[in-house]
């Protein structure tokens, strides 16, 4: 069978099925049980609430804080009143017991999560449902129950929740197979992080054709599954796992060297992380620092603005375990095409070109100052990037710059001075004023998703222009090299943060530019390191000028292909 591979490696193990629970609630309750309903739902936020800090304390000991991390957002999500006055609201007006008013709340959440084109805030649409389903079960007195594995164990559900997955004896585990969720689900972060193998099975459903006993065999590199396959096959794979764990073996070793090419050129090799939880991963991939910290995610954790003192809190932990190296924070990035839970925003019919970003923050400018403050008092740490997202002008930038320093005016600010002020390039107008920006900021980095889309025209959460939306076109890599030229010649730090950062292929291409820093999910910088250094980038720098005559996205990977297969690079 031939599933999506979402976390590599190859294992075998016995089949341990877990089934989703559909429950419905058909309890409709008169106006004087009304305050009894709420009394239900508040010990079941109690009992809730002590089951989470215990599965806290277990993720913290067995997976470590950054992991934690999500289990104290759904903490604080459970005990939120905003959250309490909701499901009461619920309860009153519609009068239905706690259960099934937590079941509407979570649903409605969710739904409105898996709505958005983001596809990790897509996936957070989940964490509702499985906060949903934990608080249902407190009210009716039930407490979690780790289930025993057999050894060693494949897991097969249709979906794994947060805290299933966290619920589950991870040293018994050699395998995952799921038929809903992604890449971005929590089940395939920690299979990721765990180096679990993974796979997702969307039709048919592998509750439908696997037995509990069944041994499996997963392929997590090609999305391959056996059910009970023959001898001949475990012998193939098995030899599979060895050479692939030598190459890996070989592959790290490199980790501890310098990323430099053979003529000598610095290339730095930054992560994107989405929050704390991703940190430990760029601390294991030798990170030369965080290029993309993504604070929407720390601002989803809850069910309200997150407070100054917890922003400093998350910021100064990034920044201190990244030990003098830079981290280049994003400010909120968010908007109706990624809506907060809790702010209300007004619908619109292309959020991508609406009111996003620093757009939106100019437009909640307590958070704006919250968050400025929240990196400032960071910063006192070691240095931190401050950058603006979504900018078409060089308004945004002089505003927030003079927000800044009325920031530390308020905060009688004496330094340390370790906050710098950047740009994300993402618009098409951002690569046309680059020279007038890079006058006024001291750093600019990339952003390739979006830049790509704004400069095709072509939505990148639309399947039905996926034909169009392409990071190769020449439109594309001639605006990323007029950004470079223009940043280099300034003596401006620089770097590239979208998907195309980690593209082997266009590798060769950024260095031949004289890109300072490449940031990317962390797992690729090793595959990204070993590239730069057998890479000369004198003759990257003649490949550039080829790249830049042709006319067509085609030729281009042709050409970059051919690049890297001569020195056999190509895998």
């Amino acid at each position: 069978m031939q599933g999506e591979p979402i976390s590599s490696g190859i294992s075998q193990g016995t089949a341990y099925l877990i089934r989703q629970e559909v429950v419905t609630y058909a309890c409709p309750i008169q106006p004087e049980e009304i305050p009894g309903e709420y009394e239900r739902l508040e010990a079941g936020v109690v009992r809730a609430a002590r089951n989470l800090e215990l599965l806290i304390e277990k993720v913290r000991r067995e997976m470590g804080d950054d992991k934690a991390e999500i289990f104290e957002g759904h903490l604080e999500i459970v005990t939120s009143e905003d959250v309490d006055e909701e499901v009461k609201a619920i309860i009153s007006e519609k009068r239905v017991c706690a259960e099934e008013a937590v079941r509407l709340f979570s649903e409605a959440n969710a739904l409105e999560m898996e709505e958005l084109d983001d596809p990790y805030f897509k996936e957070r649409g989940q964490d509702f449902r499985d906060i949903g389903t934990q608080l249902i079960r407190s009210i009716g007195g039930d407490d979690a129950v780790q289930q025993e594995l057999p050894a060693p164990a494949i897991i097969v559900s249709e979906e794994l929740t947060p805290s299933q997955t966290a619920a589950l004896d991870l040293t018994k585990i050699q395998g995952m197979i799921i038929s809903k969720g992604g890449v971005n689900s929590h089940a395939a972060i920690i299979a990721r992080s765990q180096e679990i193998p993974a796979i997702i099975l969307r039709d048919p459903s592998p509750l439908s054709i696997i037995r509990d006993g069944d041994l499996l065999v997963i392929d997590g590199f090609s999305g391959e599954i056996w059910i009970n396959p023959e001898e001949a096959v475990i012998t193939r794979l098995e030899k599979k796992k060895r050479k692939v764990r030598r190459e890996r073996e070989e592959l790290l070793k490199i980790l501890e060297e310098e990323s430099v090419t053979t003529d000598g050129k610095h290339v730095g090799l930054y992560s994107n992380v989405g929050g704390l939880h991703d940190i430990e991963a760029a601390l294991r991939y030798k990170s030369d620092g965080i290029g993309l910290f993504r604070t929407e995610f720390l601002f989803m954790e809850t069910m309200s603005t997150p407070s100054l003192a917890r922003q400093v809190e998350a910021y100064t932990q990034a920044i201190t375990a990244m030990d003098g190296k830079q981290v280049i924070i994003r400010l909120l990035d968010t908007g109706a095409d990624k809506p907060l839970p809790y702010w209300t925003l007004a619908q619109e019919d292309n959020p991508f070109l609406g009111v996003r970003g620093i757009r939106l923050l100019f437009e909640k400018e307590s958070v704006l100052r919250t968050q400025i403050q929240a990196l400032l008092l960071a910063s006192r740490s070691g240095p931190v990037g401050l950058m603006i997202p979504m900018v078409a002008s060089l308004l945004p930038i002089t505003r927030v710059r003079a927000l800044i320093e009325e920031e530390k005016t308020a905060l009688d600010w004496d330094g340390p001075d370790q906050l710098t002020l950047g740009v994300m390039i993402e618009t098409p107008a951002a690569v046309q004023l680059i020279e007038e920006i890079l006058a006024i900021v001291d750093f600019v980095s990339i952003g390739t998703n979006d830049l790509t889309q704004y400069t095709l025209a072509a939505d990148r959460g639309n399947p039905s222009v996926h034909a169009y939306y392409d990071e190769f076109h020449p439109a594309v890599l001639r605006s990323i090299a007029h950004v470079i030229r223009k940043a280099c010649k300034m003596g401006k730090m620089n770097g590239i943060c979208g998907e195309l950062a980690g593209n082997p292929l266009a590798l060769p291409y950024f260095v031949g530019l004289g890109v300072q820093e490449l940031s990317a999910t962390p797992v690729r910088l090793p595959d990204l390191k070993y590239l730069v250094r057998n890479i000369d980038s004198r003759e990257a720098a003649v490949l550039v000028e080829e790249i830049l005559r042709l006319p067509t996205s085609e030729g281009i990977r042709s050409r970059l292909g051919a690049f890297l297969t001569e020195r056999n690079l190509m895998k």
